[in-house]
C-alpha cells in the first residue's frame, strides 16, 4: 500500500548540480524532518515538491510525486491547492505591504481567509501597512506563517523556518507543527539546520548528502530506527587496536582523533542491541544523538 504522499525516484538536473533518485513517502498525521549539510539538495527538493522547479524541462529529469491521489503534473491545480509553505527565501514581492500580500496572493487559494490572515498579522506583531522589504527577517518569516495558516492545505512544507525567529516564536512554530499533524489529516515536511530541536518533533527523517555535484539520499525512515544503528565510543585505543578487538573498519562511520583519547561513531545496520553490546569493547559506547550522527558521518575522520 502506497503512502498518502509519495515522491518516487525524483531526479532534477540544474546547471552544474542535480539531486538524484530521491524516494520517500509520508502518511497524514506525520512530521518528516529533512536534514543534510549545506549543498545536499534540501531546498532543491522542496522547490521540486512545490512546483517551483519543473520536472521534465531539463534532460535527465524524472520522477513522480502524488499527494492524496493527486498527481503533481496530471492534477497540477488540485495538487498545488493542497500545499502550503514557509520558505527561507522571501516568496512575496518586496514592495507590497503585508496586507496587500493577503489581498493579492490570497486570491489564488480557494477559501483563503483574509480576516484570519489580518488577525494573525496582528497576533504575530507584523506591521500590516509596511512594505515587506523593510521588515526584519523575523517579521518577514512570521508574515509567511500567517499566510500559510490562512488557507486550507494537506501538506505543509517549511524550509529553514526558525533560524530568524526568536525563541518564543520558535516554540509557537513547533506547537503549530504539532497541531497541524495531530488530527491525522495533514502532514508536515520540515527542513532545519537546528537538528537537536528537529529531533524532538520529527517522526520520520529524510537525510540527504552531497557527493560531488549531486545530492543523494542517505537515509529515509523512523527517527528512532536511525539512532538505534549508531553508538558513540570514547576511548584511548587507536583505530588499529579497535580492529584487533573485533570492531571492523566497516563499523566506524566517523571519528575524531585526539592525542589522549578519540571518539568513534560506530554503525551497525541491524541496530545495537544490549545482547550485541554485552561483554565487548562496545559496552562503553553511548547512544548518539542525531546531530552527532550527522556530524561524524559527514566529517569522516577529523584530527
Amino acid at each position: 500500500m502506497e503512502a498518502w504522499f509519495q515522491c518516487r525516484q525524483l531526479t532534477k538536473v540544474l546547471d552544474g548540480y542535480c539531486i538524484r533518485d530521491i524516494d520517500f513517502g509520508l502518511e497524514a498525521g506525520r512530521v518528516l524532518g529533512l536534514v543534510g549539510t549545506n549543498g545536499s539538495g534540501k531546498t532543491t527538493l522542496l522547490r521540486c515538491l512545490l512546483g517551483s522547479y519543473r520536472i521534465g524541462e531539463n534532460e535527465g529529469d524524472r520522477g513522480d510525486i502524488e499527494l492524496d491521489g493527486k498527481h503533481f503534473q496530471r492534477d497540477q491545480q488540485e495538487f498545488r491547492q493542497s500545499l502550503a509553505c514557509v520558505m527561507q527565501a522571501e516568496p512575496f514581492y518586496g514592495l507590497m505591504s503585508a496586507s496587500e500580500v493577503g489581498q493579492r496572493y490570497g486570491y489564488f487559494y480557494r477559501g483563503f481567509d483574509l480576516k484570519k490572515y489580518m488577525g494573525l498579522l496582528k497576533t504575530y506583531e507584523v506591521p500590516a501597512r509596511q512594505s515587506i522589504s523593510t521588515l526584519s527577517a523575523g517579521q518577514a518569516m512570521r508574515l509567511q506563517f500567517a499566510f500559510m495558516q490562512s488557507h486550507e492545505a494537506k501538506l505543509y512544507i517549511l524550509d529553514e523556518p526558525v533560524g530568524n525567529l526568536d525563541v518564543e516564536f520558535r516554540e509557537t512554530c513547533y506547537e503549530l507543527i504539532r497541531e497541524l499533524s495531530s488530527k491525522g489529516e495533514k502532514a508536515v515536511i520540515l527542513s532545519s539546520h537546528l537538528v537537536t530541536e528537529l529531533e524532538r518533533i520529527a517522526d520520520t527523517l529524510l537525510w540527504l548528502y552531497r557527493e560531488g555535484d549531486t545530492g543523494r539520499q542517505r537515509y529515509f525512515g523512523e527517527t528512532d530506527a536511525l539512532r538505534d544503528r549508531y553508538r558513540l565510543l570514547s576511548t584511548d585505543r587507536t583505530r588499529e587496536e579497535l580492529q584487533k578487538s573485533g570492531i571492523g573498519e566497516e563499523m566506524i562511520a566517523g571519528c575524531r582523533l585526539r592525542p589522549t583519547h578519540s571518539e568513534y561513531l560506530l554503525y551497525d545496520a541491524e541496530g545495537f542491541s544490549e545482547e550485541r553490546l554485552r561483554g565487548t569493547e562496545l559496552s562503553g559506547a553511548r547512544c548518539a544523538d542525531l546531530q552527532e550522527i550527522i556530524y561524524y558521518t559527514e566529517k569522516g575522520e577529523e584530527r
